[in-house]
């Protein structure tokens, strides 16, 4: 048994699937932060470090689809919903991800699609890789078709390129060598962006002769414009990045922070160390900082370039283990001597123990920010460190509004009001850092034989504390140039963290830590000792006495008795004369916490060893997700109401085909406690359809209900309903129950592809009906019959379909996914229980390897058919449009953020989606500002004036279907989302996509919204060609229909229509090639 502590985010979902359904969801819309960002309802696909590929419906999704790489079809996969990411993680990856052997954001399926590492975006899955040798690792990592990109020293690591069709290969081989210590995920960390030097007292060092000269500073960041005025000749370059230039502008404004000159200011936007020189390594893109390339920025700045102080105004979201960076920091300034000055983040002060990473590690010197009178920032990170209680940030300065050099070409910040073309003025810990790294430039000139410790210990000696900011918030406070360079005392170390007190608090003791007066002059110093909190600490002494070029201790105590529970900080201000020493104090005490003793029991009574348990409070922030070997974990948590469940593997084989979903929604925590599940508590639950020869596939089912106003849901997918359970445990809550199941011919081929016949069944019942043992039996009389025909294009194509399965709300139940012939023609036998609905979705191409297919994506409209009804749907005729459905919201405006979804493909079904084998451009215009251009079918934008104003979406496609659509333009010129409006032709084709030639037809023509609904429109001019557009001929539009004929021979028909829209919005539309006369 192990007691876990390890806090996460709270989730209200627990989702586990122990079978694959990979599902390329519809395409929607939803505003985003920016204009280049990834559309937030777009479908995504990540294939994982594992080789397994996932596909979420848009980048919120709180449930996935999974396809197991080549080998592991009976792998179980376990789903959750933590701080609004989607974790996906396989069952042999469990252990590993729990004892930090490898990386828990290689399964973090939002915030890779947040960096871009998404299927369509990335081929590699980029990795760090640490082990004991590293000569044998990368030989493992060639041998198994990946690259290593660089060596990682400071961290015994190399950075991996491990192709997705690799990763399955590559996983098999590092998970099962103990010689590889760790997996990390090669993440991207972001950029944190005149009186500001006097205010921190740069001047005065000037005065004194120390203007950073001989001294390097790295600024490791977005490249730097070594052509600015401020900068020119005092630059050396380094591009760890496959971006050339600064892009950006950030690197270039924090290195001016530093070191410039102010030429182009007349002097009055100066640097800190104006004389410094600037060791510039690029680490970042404009899309964000590459971990590994960090890390040999790192080494090569401290290492090669022999930097004294590092710059690193970056960072991204700290857990409590040592991350890469983390460790890189403390090893590389235990090797070197270097200073790493790093920012604290910008995080905010809307919640605690937000400091962000590397710039939580032990040696960096952690700025938070601070305005011109020296409040902090609101949006500067606050202590303490996550997991430890460690004091962070370790000092302040200016961040608020700071004028420093604009790269040439870039747009960040506000262009100076008096040199808008060489200065920006930004805010920001990524400006605070660079005015400490400028001051301990000054400092290293002054004394040029001290390392990185003694500079941190007399920047944070000497700083300027503000009494009503915080320790957490400021650290020792602002930093003061002026007092740095002229006092000779320091403190050893120089911030004390006592840590945590825990409860119960009945056996408390006193707390002591000493600390260290070093006193570098040649005459002795009488130090008067002063406490800011006399509360929670007492001194040994009230004076102590340090003589010349020697040490003083004085023992610092936190007495946490008789406080309440919570934390306590205050600073040690040690004075003589000028002389001022400010050493930051902090100790918890923790709130009112008991054991919780979570226990797994399989089917057999035995232990359980294969779970998944997650412990939150539903109206909390927090969750927890504890794992031992042993079956029995204990968790320490504070008192209050709390929900659990788990999940319990109950097959008898590796298949894992088999799952108990347990839960107890309510547990009360006021003293020590233990929960035990037992999967033998479970109550079967079962589906069955009235054909014998049927056999299940897909089956999701669980619960979801209301815990305390919260919104709760526990949920499982496996394949077929062995050994499928569920119960409820302790307090009673009523819950709402849902099952699903897809089914098909047994022995049909794969997923069903040759079966004639599909079922896909859902209800919804009361929990009490669930928890009581679950067998629904469906009767053909109460079942909706929809002939499926799925049209090919071209031989060899294979088809896949899913069928999204959903409450009235929205709510998604589940997916069920079958293959299918193409050309081919099946019946699908729907449930049709009131409050609930149906999403069709199909692809149609040629097989990619796997269970991928290139073509064709295709989502139709939802629908509930009633009982005993029977009808048809057409799936991927021509003619090929850009048309909407009602499938969801295609374009909207909310606030200042417009977002639209233009489904560059819709077939004679009405049914909207994409083509994967086509290239796309979108494209979003105010009047004639370009505002975003995606090669995908998004685009969006933010930051947009109020009122009414002229858009312009414009979307290219080129790429044939079958020799069909080889090229579309779309044009939509509104004002309003709500007006913009597409095209449909309704030709007569025969199975060749074609009418007959020599003859005339009559072609309906309508004027859909984006709701897919017949409209009126105030003008329509159609044009047709039979020669892929090089002429066209004008035709006359009556009643709703054009009449065309057709020449002799064969060839193809291309259409072109402008419209007006009753509102005066404008829609072009050109489709070449539309369809053939033959």
């Amino acid at each position: 048994m192990t007691t876990f502590h390890t806090v996460r985010r709270r989730t209200a979902v627990l989702l586990v699937a122990t079978m694959s359904v990979a599902m390329p969801a519809a395409i929607g819309a939803q505003t985003r932060a920016a204009a280049a960002a990834p559309a937030a309802h777009s479908p995504y696909t990540v294939t994982l470090v594992t080789g397994d590929r996932v596909t979420v419906a848009s980048m919120t999704a709180a449930t996935a689809s999974v396809e197991p790489a080549a080998g592991r079809e009976d792998m179980s996969f376990a789903m959750s919903v933590v701080g609004g990411h989607l974790l996906v993680i396989p069952s042999d990856a469990h252990r590993l991800v729990q004892t930090q052997r490898v990386d828990r954001r290689l399964f973090d399926i939002s915030e890779l699609i947040k960096l871009g590492y998404d299927d369509r975006r990335r081929s590699t899955v980029p990795l760090i890789m640490e082990a004991a040798t590293l000569p044998a690792l990368k030989k493992t990592v060639s041998e198994h078709g990946a690259r290593t990109t660089r060596e990682l020293t400071a961290v015994k690591a190399v950075a991996v390129s491990a192709p997705k069709d690799k990763t399955a290969s590559l996983w098999e081989a590092a998970r099962n060598d103990r010689a590889v210590h760790r997996i990390w995920l090669d993440g991207k960390r972001q950029p944190l962006l005149d009186g500001s030097v006097p205010q921190i007292g740069a001047p005065a060092a000037w005065q004194a002769g120390y203007t950073g000269r001989g001294i390097s500073v790295a600024v490791l960041d977005t490249g730097v414009d070594a052509s600015h005025p401020d900068l020119a000749g005092r630059v050396v370059e380094r591009n760890f990045t496959a971006e050339t230039g600064e892009r950006v502008g950030h690197g270039t404004h924090v290195a001016s922070i530093i070191a410039g000159t102010g030429v182009a200011s007349g002097g009055r936007y100066r640097g800190v160390a104006p004389e410094a020189t600037i060791l510039s390594g690029k680490v970042c893109e404009m899309s964000g900082c590459s971990e590994s390339a960090i890390l040999a920025g790192m080494q090569w700045a401290a290492v090669d370039q022999g930097a004294r102080v590092i710059n690193m105004s970056l960072g991204g979201e700290d857990f409590p283990s040592v991350d890469p960076l983390e460790e890189a920091v403390n090893a590389l300034t235990a090797q070197t001597g270097a200073l790493f000055v790093i920012a604290a983040g910008n995080a905010g002060a809307a919640d605690t123990g937000t400091i962000a990473s590397p710039g939580s590690a032990d040696a960096a010197l952690t700025v938070g920010a601070v305005d011109r009178s020296d409040a902090v920032a609101g949006f500067s990170s606050r202590g303490p460190r996550t997991g430890d209680e460690a004091i962070k940030p370790d000092i302040s300065a200016p961040g608020v509004g700071i004028v420093a050099a604009r790269a040439a070409g870039t747009e960040m910040g506000e262009p100076a009001a008096d040199f808008p073309a060489s200065y920006v003025a930004a805010d920001g810990t990524s400006m605070a850092t660079p005015h400490v790294a400028g001051a301990a430039a000054l400092l290293a000139q002054e004394h040029p034989g001290w390392r990185g410790d003694q500079l941190k210990a007399t920047l944070m000696g000497a700083a300027e504390r503000t009494a009503d900011n915080a320790v957490f918030d400021q650290g020792a406070g602002r930093v003061d140039v002026r007092r740095a360079i002229t006092q000779t005392v320091t403190a050893d170390p120089p911030s004390v963290s006592f840590g945590l007190q825990p409860w119960p608090h009945d056996d408390d003791t006193t707390l002591t830590r000493t600390i260290t007066y070093r006193n570098t002059s040649s005459v002795a110093v009488a130090l008067a000792l002063n406490l800011t909190h006399t509360k929670a600490f007492t001194l040994s002494t009230s004076r102590v006495d340090v003589p010349p070029g020697g040490t003083a201790d004085v023992t610092v105590t936190a007495d946490t008795r008789h406080l309440d529970v919570g934390p306590w900080t205050g600073q040690v201000v040690a004075t003589a004369g000028e002389t001022r020493v400010v050493t930051p104090l902090a100790v918890r005490k923790e709130d009112e916490r008991y054991a919780v003793t979570l226990r797994h029991i399989g089917l057999d009574g035995k232990p359980a060893t294969d779970y998944l348990t997650q412990i939150f409070q539903p109206n909390g922030r927090d969750s927890w997700f504890p794992y031992d070997p042993s079956g029995s974990v204990t968790l320490r948590l504070p008192k209050g109401r709390y929900t659990t469940a788990t999940y319990l593997h109950t097959s008898a084989t590796q298949s894992h085909s088999g799952s108990a979903l347990l839960y107890q929604p309510i547990l009360d925590v006021s003293g020590d406690t233990s929960v035990t599940f037992d999967a033998r508590q479970g109550k079967p639950v079962r589906q069955s359809v009235p054909d014998r020869t049927a056999e299940a596939h897909d089956v999701f089912f669980g619960v979801s209900m209301q815990v305390d106003g919260a919104s709760v849901r526990f949920g499982t997918l496996q394949q077929g309903f062995d050994n499928a359970r569920i119960a409820e445990i302790g307090t009673h809550v009523q819950a709402t129950g849902y099952v699903m199941s897809t089914w098909a011919r047994r022995d049909s081929g794969d997923i069903g592809r040759d079966s004639p016949y599909a079922y896909y069944v859902g209800e919804q019942v009361p929990g009490d009906v669930l928890l009581a043992g679950y067998h629904r039996a469906f009767r053909t009389g109460e079942l909706a019959a929809v002939t499926q025909r799925i049209h090919s294009y071209a031989p060899g194509q294979i088809a896949r379909q899913w069928m999204q399965f959903s409450r009235d709300d929205g709510e998604v139940l589940g997916v069920g996914r079958l293959g299918m012939r193409a050309p081919g023609t099946r019946i699908n036998y729907y449930s049709t229980q009131a409050g609930s609905s149906w999403l069709p979705q199909t692809a149609i191409g040629m097989p990619a390897g796997g269970d991928r297919i290139a073509g064709l994506r295709l989502t139709g409209s939802p629908f509930a058919p009633p009982a005993g009804s029977s009808s048809v749907q057409e799936w991927g005729a021509a003619p090929y449009t850009t048309a909407f459905n009602d499938s969801q919201q295609w374009v909207t405006r909310s606030g200042d953020t417009l977002q639209a979804v233009i489904p560059s493909v819709s077939d004679a079904g009405a049914h909207s989606g994409y083509d994967t084998t086509q290239s796309v451009t979108t494209r979003l215009y105010r009047g004639d500002e370009l505002l975003d251009e995606q090669d995908w079918v998004y685009v969006g934008a933010s930051g947009l004036p109020a009122g009414p104003a002229s858009y312009r979406i414009t979307q290219d496609t080129t790429g044939s279907i079958g020799g069909l659509g080889t090229r579309t333009q779309s044009i939509f010129a509104f004002q309003d989302p709500a007006e913009i409006f597409t095209i449909r032709y309704e030709p007569r084709l025969d199975s060749r996509y074609a009418v007959v030639a020599g003859t005339r037809q009559r072609m309906p023509v309508k004027a859909l919204d984006t709701a897919g609904r017949p409209i009126e429109v105030r003008q329509l001019a159609l044009e047709f060609s039979f020669d892929d557009g090089t002429t066209w001929q004008s035709a006359v539009v009556a009643k709703g229909a054009v009449t065309l004929r057709y020449p002799r021979g064969s060839g193809h028909v291309s259409l072109r229509v402008s419209a007006t829209g009753a509102t005066g919005a404008e829609t072009t539309q050109t489709v070449i090639r539309a369809y053939r006369y033959q």
